[in-house]
C-alpha cells in the first residue's frame, strides 16, 4: 500500500515535471553524443598518450595478482564524491542563478561518459565493450538517473524560489523545500549505492577484465 502511494507520488511528479526532465535528458543526451564524437576528433598524439595510460592502469591490475583492490577507502572516496555533488546541487538551486550551471553539469557528465565508452570500444574493440560493461556502466545505471533527478528537483525549487519573490502565486515554500530535500535524500542513497558498487566491485571487475 505504502510503495504503491510512493509510486504515484513519483508518477505525478514527472508528469508535472515532464519538460523540465525531458530537458535535462535531452541535454544529458547531447553530452553523451558530442562526447563519443570528439574522441573522432582527437590528434594521434593525443589518442597514444591516452591509450598508454590506459594499458598501465590495466598493466598495474596484472602485476599483482594477489594485491588487494576492492578496499572500502575506494567506496568511501566514491560516496564523499557523490554527497559533495549532491550539496553542490542544492547550493546551486536555492542561489536560483546557478540554474545554469546545473543545466551545464548534467551535459558534461554526459559528455565525459560518451568520451569514455567511445574511446574504451575504439581502442579496446572487444575487451573495450567488456570494460565498458562491467566496470563503467553498473555504477552509472544509478548515478545518472539520481543526478537527473537531482537536476530536476533543485531546478524546480529555484523556480519556487522566484514565483514566491514574484509574488503572483502563493508558493508554500517550506513544502517545495521539504519535497527537495526529501527527493535529495533519496537520491543520495542511491549514490551511496553506485559509490559502493563504484568502489567494491567495479575494481574487482577491472582486474578481471585486465587478465583476458
Amino acid at each position: 500500500m505504502l510503495f504503491s502511494r510512493w509510486m504515484e507520488l513519483g508518477r505525478n511528479y514527472f508528469y508535472e515535471r515532464f519538460f523540465l526532465f525531458l530537458l535535462v535528458i535531452i541535454l544529458l543526451v547531447m553530452g553523451i553524443v558530442f562526447g563519443s564524437l570528439s574522441v573522432n576528433s582527437l590528434a594521434d598524439s593525443q589518442r597514444q598518450e591516452l591509450t598508454q595510460y590506459l594499458k598501465l592502469f590495466l598493466q598495474g591490475f596484472r602485476q599483482d595478482p594477489t594485491a588487494v583492490v576492492s578496499d572500502p577507502v575506494y567506496a568511501r572516496e566514491a560516496i564523499a564524491g557523490h554527497l559533495k555533488t549532491i550539496l553542490f546541487l542544492v547550493v546551486l538551486g536555492v542561489s536560483v542563478i546557478g540554474v545554469p550551471l546545473i543545466l551545464l553539469m548534467i551535459f558534461t557528465r554526459g559528455y565525459i561518459l560518451g568520451f569514455t565508452i567511445a574511446f574504451l570500444t575504439r581502442q579496446l574493440a572487444g575487451r573495450g565493450i567488456v570494460f565498458t560493461a562491467a566496470a563503467v556502466l553498473p555504477h552509472q545505471f544509478l548515478i545518472i538517473p539520481a543526478l537527473i533527478v537531482l537536476s530536476v528537483a533543485n531546478i524546480d525549487f529555484a523556480g519556487a524560489l522566484i514565483r514566491s519573490r514574484a509574488g503572483k502565486k502563493p508558493i508554500q515554500l517550506s513544502t517545495e523545500a521539504v519535497r527537495c530535500l526529501g527527493i535529495n535524500f533519496g537520491a543520495l542513497i542511491l549514490l551511496t549505492i553506485a559509490g559502493l558498487i563504484e568502489g567494491l566491485l567495479t575494481p574487482i571487475l577491472i582486474r578481471w577484465i585486465a587478465g583476458l
